[in-house]
């Protein structure tokens, strides 16, 4: 996960995998304590061992800036964990934090590395949430009553944040333009196949649109710095 609420997005599929007996490792590349204690509280919930979280203090909203200081970090975490493998957050143009930890993870890891749609892109003020631009290769999983309880349950342990509200605006947001997304109903996950990671992983009208963002000069311009510090260091 880039940040710690992040986990919501997956959180019953992780505690499937917990109750049929799987070691998990869950990583955060932005932490602060406050954040920590949330995300260790969660964790709890889940059925994560203690040991088996990651914290990397990355700055928030600044995370593709300290890729090169990242890189090492991510590759100590995965030659210690060595992951079957790993799910990371969508390279998918919403938040630059995100794609950033999805860019350590693909150059960290070496297998197969499973992305999970957070919100795409960062052009609107509404962004759409847990949803691909591209559904193609999806796996849903749908919840039942008591996950879904328990995806609710867990998006209210985040009192530093504004999750929770952010997340019952725009279901009422989605209610009022006819297309309603209750998002405890289900769960999505994909096979990454696109690492070309200076183009947007969009459609071709969504990726024209992002590529004249600011932000994306801002990302393509914290990649030539990362490619180039990795250069060097080699």
């Amino acid at each position: 996960m880039t940040h710690p609420d992040d986990e919501i997005s997956i959180c019953v599929w992780i505690r499937r995998l917990v109750h049929a007996g799987n070691p998990v490792f869950i990583s955060w590349t932005h932490s602060k304590p406050i954040r920590e204690n949330e995300a260790r509280a969660v964790a709890k919930i889940l059925g994560v061992p203690q040991d088996h979280l990651y914290f990397h203090q990355a700055t928030d909203g600044s995370v593709c800036d300290e890729i090169p200081v990242l890189l090492p970090k991510f590759r100590a975490m995965m030659a210690e964990v060595q992951p079957d493998r790993v799910c990371c957050g969508a390279f998918e143009q919403g938040h630059i934090d995100h794609d950033s930890t999805n860019y350590l993870v693909n150059k960290t890891f070496d297998g197969p590395v499973l992305e999970i749609p957070f919100y795409h892109t960062y052009l609107t003020r509404s962004q759409r949430i847990n949803r691909f631009s591209d559904p193609r290769g999806e796996e849903v999983i749908h919840l039942d009553m008591d996950e879904q309880r328990l995806k609710k349950e867990i998006a209210r342990q985040y009192p530093s944040q504004n999750i929770w509200h952010v997340l019952l605006l725009y279901e009422a947001w989605q209610k009022a333009r006819l297309k309603p997304i209750v998002l405890a109903k289900s769960e999505r996950m994909r096979f990454q196949t696109h690492r070309e990671f200076t183009k947007p992983n969009h459609p071709p009208y969504l990726a024209r649109k992002v590529k004249r963002s600011a932000t994306w000069k801002r990302w393509r311009a914290a990649i030539r710095r990362a490619r180039k510090s990795q250069a060097t260091a080699s």
